[in-house]
Parts: structure tokens; C-alpha cells; sequence
């Protein structure tokens, strides 16, 4: 491909949503020399993995069969936690009637049989297809082709298993013990519609007031920040945010908002009616397993559906455009990541704490007049665990530091995991940069580095291992620190360049199977620079040149723990029905 599109500028930005092309150049069409090198390189490859070799397990006998018990056991389930604090084992009943219970809301949700499950997903299907079909009509077509031939074939595709998988995340930092209720979607019949819908509202959504995008964002946002005197911090979460949002006051105060002629002049990426339409069908088709049982949403905002998180920051961030200019001589400073809020209160000045606390009590019962969505406060104070920070007022100054969860068990890959070798330098190279940039002293950033390694360490790392690599992360994290964001934007494009001038080999990693560097030396040898010949990037002369630099080898891991214990298909387990415990 590259070689035929050689003259030809190289998008290398393809649409948010599209399928991949099939279609390759015919090989009378390439010079002979080009087939012949990719042969001798293809016929090299086959050699490679070809190989026999006997493989060595990284697990002990003893966890082979603990392992195998795991799985073949009926009794127990291998959940997940929420927080990301880890796995967790539960009797399979108990889990069973934890999920029930959430999904017993009648106001919430309808049970249906299998048979109107299916003929709702075809019916689902078919108004997916008129939808397209519709706007890609119009004159001019408002649907553009690329989102029109992905949705059409995701959706076509996606009818094999037509509806998402319900399963539960335990609050287990939390008493009593609760669930976080969660759909997994990405195979459901909307899918692929609720990502389009997802990238015409997120631009909307970035828009709000509120809205930041990440801690980082917040840090900066708080460095920014001069304190008034007496000022408090509190944050507010939302009680059961996606499912206590109301389904049709919320489409019917999204569909005013898009219809505004001021905001579709803002936002000229989509129109109004199509996204309004696309929304009614994500919204109201929300259908899902559980087990044996089939469940469908009648109100709140479509579990698992990818547009969900827009949806909901702008369904709150157009109340707080009401209320938050009311209270600006209160609130210096308020921010939202979907359900978290975070707040500065100033009291007025001169005001008696018992004005400040009824004005405070009105602020609160303005931000919980929103069609029954409900949200819980903390208290004011100097001191603030928020998102992953810990967010201090010293002075006139926001200082912040990492916030760990106490029952975090930092359950990091271990040395001996069949991970690419890269994973790890990635890791560290990551985490030890977050540090850097979540933490405001220099003595913090030390002491939690020093934590970082020791925790590597007791998950069997070798020190004379991690060394190098932390000198390598260190001198990163600095150098981005003084380097300005302009400069930092310069060094993404120039690397995105680079990209443009590469190929990619992928596979499925494994430790014993040819390394990176194998792989590389005979694309090297066979393709790039054979000894004696061209380089790759001049074969088509008369001053043309071929836009290929490097291979870089792309390891795709091999099913994982995770995947070996699954608990979102239940109807995949042995053992009893979930129906049968109702």
C-alpha cells in the first residue's frame, strides 16, 4: 500500500468511526523487486515462528491445578472490585442475589422473555437501517459515508449476540457490602450507533462550564488557583447517577438544548434531528443478560452504552448553567467529571455561620432540584480526598499529593508474566511521570518514587533490573516538566510523522516465541537494506520515494486471568440458572 500510494499525500487520520478497507494493489502493479523482497521476508518469518520448541510454563504445578479447580468449581465466582482494588471471590448464590436485587427495581427495569428480546433486537436493527438509510438521503446527506458503512456493518455484525451482559462490581471499601451495577455493550445491536452518538456529543460535553478532562487538567487548574480567605473544599457525588436520570426529561431537555440555533452555530458538526433520533433509539432499546434472564431499561441513561458519559455531563452541566452564576460570589471554583463534583465555598463576607449555613443549605437543594437525581456532600474543609488526589488549601495555594485507596493491593504485573517486555519500562515509565506531575513538593515526589519501586520489588522484581529503568523514567518526567506544552505539541507531531513512516508487525506475544529484534533484523536484511542492493525507499526511482523508515512489532497479549474468569456470560457456567433463584 505504501509503495502504490507512494506520490500520493498519506492521510494518516482517518475518521472517528470507519472500516478498515480490504482492498490491496494488485501485484503486476508493484515492482518485481518489492514482491520479491517481501517473499524472501515472509519466507524468513515462516522459519522463525516455525521453530519447534518445547514451551516453558510460568506457573507451578500447584497453580496449574488451583487453577483448573478455579475454573471447573461451581460454588465460587472470581468478581471484580470496585476502585480498581482488585479480584475478589464470592459464593456464586450470594453474587446472584446481589445482582437480583439491584435489577428488582421495577421503576428501573422490565424482565422480558428470550423470544420479545429477539424480536426487539430485530426491530432495533431495522430502525438502525432506516436511520442511515434516512439521513443518507438528504441533499446534501447529513450522514457521512464512512459512519454510514460502519454502523451498518457493525450493526449487521452484532446481531449474532444482539444484547449486552450485565454483572457487578463490589464496593468492598464500602459496608454494607454493595454492588457497582455494570453492562458490558461493546457486542450489543446499538453499539455502533451510540458511538457515533458518543462523537458528536462529546464536543458539546467538553463545552459545559464544569467540565474537565482528566486529573491532570485539574492540577493545572488548581495551580492556577489563588485562595480567598476563609475558603472551604467539598466535592458531591451522585447518587446512582446513570440510572437516576430520568430517560425522557433528559431527551427532551438534550433535544431543546441541540435544537438552539446558538449552539448548532458553536457546534456545526451535527444536525440537530439526525442526533436527536440517533439519541430516542440508543436511549430507549437498552436491552441486556443476566444469565438465563433478559432485562430491559425502561428509565435512566442506557447502561454501558458508549454515549452514556456525554449524556450525563450535559443533562447536569445544563442545570448547573441555572443555578452556578446565582451562587459565583460563593463558589470560585466548581468543577464536575461526570458524577464528581468538586467545589470551593467562600462565605459571604460578614456573614454569621448561621447565614453562611442556610445559604449553603440552599445551594445544596438547588444542585438536588433536577428531576429526582440526587447528590451526596461532604463536608467542608481544609482538606479534600478527590479523583486520585488529595487536595490540601495551605495559605493562598491549592497543594496536592496522590491519593491511594486503603484497601488498594497494587497488584502489579510480576516479572515472571507473559507480558512483552515492554509493558514493564511502560508501567514505570508511566506511573513514575504521574507522580511527577499530581504531586506539588519535591520531598513527595521522592517518597512516593521510593514507594513505587519498593512495591515492584515485593512483587518479584530485581532491583538490578528496575534501576536503569527508573533512571530512564526519571529523566523523562523532568524533561516533560520543562518542556513547554507548544514544544510538547511540536514533539507529537514530529512523532506522528515518524508513524507515518512506519510499518507494523503484528502478533500474539508469547516469551518463547522470536524476539522484537529477530523480527526486525530480517524485515532489516530481507526489506529495508539487503546487502548489496537499493534501499527500500528508492526502488521506484526517478526521484520517488517510498515512505518506509522502520517496522515496529505491535504484540497483541494472549487471553489473560481475566479473560480465563469471565463472569459476564454466567449462562457460559456450570451450575444452577439464575433464574431459578427467584
Amino acid at each position: 500500500m505504501k509503495v502504490y500510494f507512494a506520490d500520493e499525500p498519506w492521510d494518516n487520520k482517518p475518521p472517528p468511526l470507519y472500516l478498515k478497507s480490504t482492498w490491496r494493489p494488485q501485484p503486476e502493479f508493484i515492482p518485481p523487486e518489492v514482491n520479491r523482497r517481501l517473499a524472501r521476508f515472509f519466507r524468513g518469518i515462516r522459519r522463525l515462528f516455525k521453530i519447534q520448541r518445547r514451551g516453558r510454563s510460568n506457573l507451578l504445578p500447584f497453580q496449574h491445578k488451583l487453577l483448573l479447580w478455579l475454573k471447573r468449581q461451581t460454588r465460587y465466582l472470581i468478581a471484580k472490585t470496585d476502585k480498581g482494588l482488585g479480584p475478589c471471590m464470592i459464593e456464586y448464590e450470594r453474587y446472584v442475589e446481589f445482582c437480583l436485587k439491584h435489577l428488582s427495581d421495577s421503576s428501573t427495569y422490565e424482565t422480558i422473555t428470550e423470544e420479545q428480546a429477539t424480536e426487539a433486537a430485530s426491530r432495533i436493527a431495522y430502525d438502525i437501517r432506516a436511520w442511515v438509510s434516512s439521513w443518507r438521503s438528504t441533499k446534501p446527506p447529513v450522514l457521512d459515508i464512512a459512519s454510514a458503512k460502519y454502523i451498518l456493518k457493525k450493526t449487521a455484525d452484532n446481531m449474532a449476540d444482539p444484547h449486552g451482559y450485565f454483572y457487578g462490581m463490589f464496593k468492598v471499601h464500602k459496608m454494607p457490602l454493595k454492588i457497582r451495577p455494570v453492562c458490558s455493550d461493546c457486542a450489543s445491536v446499538t453499539n455502533a450507533l451510540g458511538k457515533w452518538v458518543d462523537v458528536m456529543l462529546q464536543p458539546i460535553a467538553q463545552s459545559m462550564p464544569s467540565f474537565f478532562k482528566d486529573s491532570f487538567e485539574l492540577k493545572s487548574i488548581l495551580d492556577e488557583t489563588v485562595v480567598p480567605r476563609g475558603a472551604r473544599l467539598c466535592s458531591a457525588d451522585a447518587v446512582s447517577m446513570y440510572t437516576n436520570i430520568p430517560t425522557e426529561p433528559a431527551l427532551a431537555r438534550l433535544a431543546e438544548y441541540l435544537r438552539r440555533d446558538d449552539v448548532q452555530r458553536q457546534f456545526p458538526h451535527y444536525n440537530a434531528e439526525c442526533l436527536i433520533s440517533a439519541l430516542e433509539i440508543v436511549m430507549r432499546n437498552n436491552i441486556f443478560r443476566f444469565g438465563d434472564l433478559y432485562k430491559k431499561q425502561i428509565s435512566g441513561t442506557a447502561m454501558g452504552k458508549p454515549c452514556a458519559p456525554p449524556w450525563a455531563t450535559i443533562f447536569q452541566g445544563l442545570r448547573e448553567i441555572d443555578y452556578v452564576p446565582r451562587y459565583k460570589i460563593y463558589l470560585p471554583l466548581y468543577l464536575r467529571f461526570i458524577d464528581d463534583v468538586f467545589l470551593m465555598w467562600v462565605p459571604f463576607e460578614g456573614s454569621t455561620d448561621d447565614e453562611d449555613n442556610v445559604t449553603w443549605s440552599a445551594f445544596q437543594a438547588e444542585v438536588n432540584d433536577n428531576c429526582g437525581l440526587e447528590w451526596e456532600f461532604t463536608d467542608r474543609g481544609m482538606k479534600l480526598d478527590f479523583m486520585d488526589m488529595t487536595i490540601s488549601i495551605v495559605g493562598d495555594k491549592l497543594i496536592t499529593t496522590l491519593f491511594e485507596k486503603p484497601m488498594a493491593t497494587f497488584l502489579y504485573i510480576p516479572p515472571h508474566s507473559a507480558h512483552p517486555p515492554g509493558v514493564t519500562i511502560g508501567h514505570i515509565m508511566g506511573e513514575v511521570l504521574r507522580i511527577h506531575r499530581l504531586c506539588s513538593y519535591e520531598h513527595d515526589v521522592t517518597n512516593r518514587v521510593c514507594t513505587f519501586f519498593g512495591r515492584l520489588l515485593r512483587r518479584g522484581h530485581n532491583a538490578s533490573d528496575l534501576i536503569p529503568k527508573f533512571i530512564k523514567a526519571l529523566d523523562n518526567a523532568r524533561q516533560f516538566l520543562r518542556t513547554s506544552k507548544a514544544d510538547r505539541d511540536a514533539r507529537k507531531a514530529a512523532k506522528a510523522e515518524e508513524a507515518r513512516r512506519r510499518v507494523y508487525f503484528h502478533r500474539t506475544y508469547h516469551p518463547q516465541g522470536p524476539t522484537s529484534r529477530e523480527i526486525q533484523r530480517l524485515f532489516e536484511e530481507e526489506i529495508l537494506r539487503p546487502l548489496g542492493r537499493k534501499p527500500f525507499q528508492e526502488l521506484l526511482g526517478r526521484g520517488r520515494e517510498i515512505p518506509v523508515d522502520a517496522m515496529i512489532v505491535a504484540n497483541h497479549r494472549a487471553p489473560n486471568l481475566g479473560n480465563y474468569f469471565s463472569y459476564r456470560k454466567l449462562s457460559n457456567r456450570n451450575g444452577p440458572p439464575v433464574s431459578s433463584f427467584l
